[in-house]
């Protein structure tokens, strides 16, 4: 992959008024009917949400940024911000956000701050050769009506305030803008010097070799297993958790340490156990074997970990991967009640052993630091090609799954546009999303992501699985006991 900035680059913004269009160019939604239903994950799946991009070893570039506004019927505006993952991870994002939502209250119109209009933000793009298309999104759902500055203050606050904004240290100056920056080879050195290649990669048991160099760390669908993934009829629900029930999660996982044990833990080890049970089913009808080791994998943030003083101002992709492994009989144990290998399944002994799992994800979690992450690095510096290095996940299979966390992204962020009501008492102005949703072309892979949600409010979880699991993870009644059809949107 290589990099090039210029002072001409810009961050691609395109708007698209989605209320009188073409059938196959319609959103399909109106703003009250996404609000009726909680703002459904189903909506934000489709071609609408499909970028025109496709990067292969032959492609010239690719804007690493794009925003799109689109207009909907009933007064709803949709924004989907995305970001090239190899430039940036989700706090990167989250600060891009950010900064997007603080100049649309700096900026109510262009004239007044003697902009023209664009459709460009004039920002760093990194234009990119060799590298696998990686997209992160989000679409922030607003309300309140249509408006015809909607075009021109939005051209207005990303081609001004992004720009001139940014570079002046305007709004979030507090934020790292800095992704070229590297951990010192000094950390690396001893590592590289004692152990080869493959013997690092022996101690990275999260990543694994790719036949193909479709990485770096893309998931390692093996070839030998069925059905392929493409072939795979996925859907997905978003499930609301209580405050109440966090704490009941909680205090279960107490039990097992002295530690706090953080929510997102919490969540992941339910979460984990009731989707490998649901997805396994499929496989004991089949009469496949399902003994042995299953394993979660978790993204971490590791620059909040790990060399905290000597990456100053890095901006770029600061993610590793937390690997935590059960046997397969604790997530039926915990899920269907079905008795292990040694012991008979008593409610004690359920509550037991889902504490224990959400204490061992914690503690996967925390043990992240200096040394972990020098490992890593070291391992993919002693890579003779880097793109051969994929994660040790092949999502089709139930002994393997991912939970992601997006709680903190976006969901407090203010917004002003014209026509937008104050939110909260009327002498303040603007207004946070009504949603955060993950828009995407199809289906992802079968996965746990917990939705981004304000201060205090219910956690919100997006799972994804092939349809026959889905149905059965529905069914589950010790499922339900955590989250019933009030707390299930479609």
């Amino acid at each position: 992959m290589s990099i090039l900035v210029t002072e001409e680059d810009a961050v691609t913004f395109k708007f698209f008024d989605r209320r009188q269009c073409e059938k196959e160019e319609s959103f399909g939604w109106s703003y009250p009917e996404l609000k009726a239903q909680g703002f459904p994950c189903k909506a934000f799946v489709g071609p609408l949400f499909r970028l025109p991009y496709n990067l292969k070893e032959t492609t010239i570039k690719i804007p690493v940024t794009v925003v799109h506004a689109h207009v909907i019927p009933g007064g709803g505006l949709l924004l989907c911000f995305y970001i090239h993952h190899s430039v940036t991870d989700g706090q990167g994002i989250h600060n891009f956000i950010s900064t997007f939502a603080d100049f649309t209250l700096r900026n109510e119109t262009g004239v007044e701050n003697g902009v023209a209009e664009n459709s460009v933000v004039k920002k760093k793009r990194v234009r990119y050769r060799v590298a696998k298309n990686l997209v992160s999104k989000k679409s922030f759902v607003k309300n309140d009506g249509p408006h015809p500055a909607y075009l021109s203050l939005l051209e207005d606050v990303v081609a001004s305030g992004v720009a001139n904004g940014a570079e002046n240290h305007q709004a979030r100056s507090e934020y790292p803008t800095d992704i070229d920056v590297d951990i010192p080879n000094y950390h690396t050195a001893a590592l590289l010097e004692k152990f080869s290649f493959q013997e690092l990669m022996e101690q990275c048991p999260e990543y694994t070799l790719l036949s193909k160099p479709t990485g770096p760390t893309m998931p390692y669908n093996r070839p030998e297993r069925d059905p392929p993934l493409r072939d795979v009829t996925k859907t997905g629900r978003i499930f609301k958790f209580s405050p109440e029930k966090i704490g009941a999660l909680r205090a279960m996982a107490q039990n097992w340490t002295d530690s706090r044990v953080s929510t997102f833990a919490c969540l992941a080890g339910l979460t984990w156990s009731f989707c490998t049970a649901a997805r396994v089913d499929r496989y004991i009808e089949n009469e496949r074997g399902v003994a042995g080791e299953t394993s979660l994998l978790v993204p971490v943030a590791w620059t909040r970990r790990a060399f905290r003083n000597e990456l100053p101002g890095y901006a770029g992709n600061g993610v590793c991967m937390a690997r935590t492994c059960a046997d397969m009989d604790t997530h039926l144990a915990i899920a269907n009640g079905k008795p292990s290998a040694t012991a008979s399944v008593s409610a004690a002994t359920k509550e037991e052993q889902l504490g224990r799992l959400m204490c061992s994800i914690d503690t996967a979690i925390t043990a992240i630091d200096d040394g972990f992450v020098a490992t890593r690095t070291a391992m993919f510096r002693a890579a003779k090609d880097a793109r051969l290095i994929g994660l040790n996940l092949d999502s089709r299979s139930p002994r393997d799954f991912i939970v992601n966390s997006w709680r903190l992204f976006g969901a407090e962020d203010v917004f002003w546009f014209p026509g937008l009501k104050a939110e909260g008492e009327s002498s303040s102005r603007g207004r946070t999303a009504d949603a955060v949703r993950r828009s995407q072309p199809i289906w992802g892979m079968e996965a746990g992501l917990v939705l981004p949600g304000k201060r205090d409010s219910d956690y919100e979880i997006l799972v994804t699985l092939d349809e026959a699991s889905m149905m059965r993870l529905l069914a589950n009644e010790e499922w339900n006991k955590w989250v019933g059809d009030a707390e299930t949107i479609e």
